[in-house]
């Protein structure tokens, strides 16, 4: 287990994370360079009998300073527009538009600009309860030792994106340019833009003056997906309740349908009397049943607070099956188990699967989830449903009760166990007469495209 830094150490990350990036954005190249010069002048100009580099301080101080007093009296007149997409996906690159307008009587040259998100704070307890989880990413000895580079790595992380400078053309006066913004969002959730910075250097190159935009804004991004085989849900179609609607889109209802002409054999009282008076041949009503496939997928977000890792495999797991392609002519109940149960249904006239994607995006791990209430709605909806895949991070008694029970009411059920590790498996294992396929955290891509997604 990795040392952990003491907390005056850790109130000093915040602190030397604004300095860098401070130093980075507002020092082009030309201005790192002469600071470095200013740095070691100090540093070896200390004596000054026994070295000269005093001078290469004073000569760098005076070169900054003049660099940074021109700058003070750029005053621009700009207006920035977000242009975002509608959603994105996280690890998926993604771009969008930074429309920025010349509203003053001068053309503005050398601009770049940056867009800056909102970093939610984060506590010394936090820290080092995700420091303790496992990670994919090697350490090197003075991560293990002070820890700032792994408490950078989760900073970039919960702002959900990397966003570099970028060059802005010219602009002439009361014109308007667009700048495309490449980035990659790393996370799944909102990402929050705070404000735009607009930066342009000093007539030397050493410094850049700023000025900060307000343009608050937020974009969602649907949790990471992996391919998956074809899903061949069983075709068992079942009597829904109160679904006539959903069989007009579906399915098949006892509901009219539409009209067609007379045939031998057609029951008397489904001929059109209306139709009938005014066009003098025989019209029947033709109606339809109310049957069609209902599936589930039920996703466990009974995750413990310190396994953020597994949470989020779970939640990619899921997203991946229920993102993935299915029969037309069925329903697909998605089900969140939490704290408070929630249930959306995507299909043929219901939407397709992104408002479960949606959702997904933003769920959040449940210590006190409960399941019974799930296991009871699944219960009561058996007679309803063809097939049940559930997405879990244990099986316990109680889930194990679930599935025999379901299995002996004729239900087909497919269950997808999420653990953290890299001990090899052949992904498939047995749980008394249930599949079970086991997804490794680290290897979602590999293991979920050799399962056999059949119920």
């Amino acid at each position: 287990m990795p040392s952990m830094p003491p907390r005056v150490l850790y109130r000093l990350f915040p602190l030397a994370g604004r300095t860098s990036a401070w130093v980075e954005q507002r020092f082009p190249a030309g201005g790192r360079m002469v600071l470095s010069l200013l740095v070691c002048g100090i540093l070896f100009g200390i004596d000054l009998r026994q070295t000269l580099g005093y001078q290469i301080a004073s000569l760098s101080f005076a070169l900054l300073l003049t660099s940074i007093l021109l700058s003070v009296r750029w005053r621009p007149r700009l207006r920035v527009e977000r242009i975002l997409p509608d959603l994105v996906t996280a690890q998926v690159p993604m771009s969008y538009y930074l429309k920025v307008t010349n509203l003053g009587t001068r053309d503005e040259r050398d601009l770049v600009v940056q867009d800056q998100l909102v970093t939610p704070p984060m506590s010394y307890d936090a820290f080092q309860r995700r420091r303790r989880q496992r990670s994919t990413r090697r350490t090197n000895w003075f991560d293990r030792a002070v820890g700032f580079p792994r408490w950078v790595e989760m900073r970039r992380r919960d702002r959900g994106a990397e966003i570099r400078l970028v060059a802005i053309p010219t602009i002439a006066a009361g014109a308007s340019v667009q700048v495309k913004i490449d980035s990659t969002v790393v996370r799944r959730g909102w990402i929050q833009y705070q404000h735009t910075q607009i930066l342009r250097p000093d007539p030397l190159g050493l410094f850049r003056a700023r000025r900060n935009l307000p343009t608050k804004e937020a974009l969602l991004a649907l949790p990471q997906r992996y391919a998956v085989p074809h899903i061949h849900m069983q075709s068992q179609r079942h009597y829904q309740k109160g679904g006539v609607s959903l069989a007009l889109a579906v399915g098949d209802s006892q509901e009219f349908a539409s009209l067609r002409d007379y045939r031998p054999g057609d029951a008397r009282r489904h001929i059109h009397w209306r139709s009938f008076a005014k066009s003098g041949r025989l019209v029947v009503k033709q109606y339809q049943d109310e049957y069609f496939d209902r599936h589930a997928l039920v996703i466990d977000t009974h995750v413990e607070a310190n396994e953020e890792e597994l949470f989020e495999s779970i939640i990619s797991v899921a997203a991946s099956v229920a993102g993935g392609e299915r029969p037309r002519d069925s329903i697909l109940d998605v089900i969140f188990v939490g704290a408070q149960m929630v249930q959306l249904s995507a299909g043929r006239g219901l939407g397709d699967a992104a408002s479960a994607l949606t959702y997904l995006a933003e769920a959040v791990a449940s210590v006190d989830a409960d399941f019974a209430a799930t296991a009871n709605v699944l219960r009561e909806r058996a007679g309803e449903l063809a097939s049940v895949i559930f997405v879990l991070a244990s099986v316990d008694d109680e889930r194990q009760q679930l599935l025999d029970e379901l299995v002996v009411r004729g239900i087909s059920c497919l269950c997808l166990l999420v653990s953290v590790g890299d001990e090899q498996s052949d992904g498939l294992e047995r749980l008394g007469t249930h599949r079970v396929f086991r997804i490794r955290s680290g290897h979602l891509s590999a293991d979920l495209a050799r399962i056999d997604l059949t119920p």
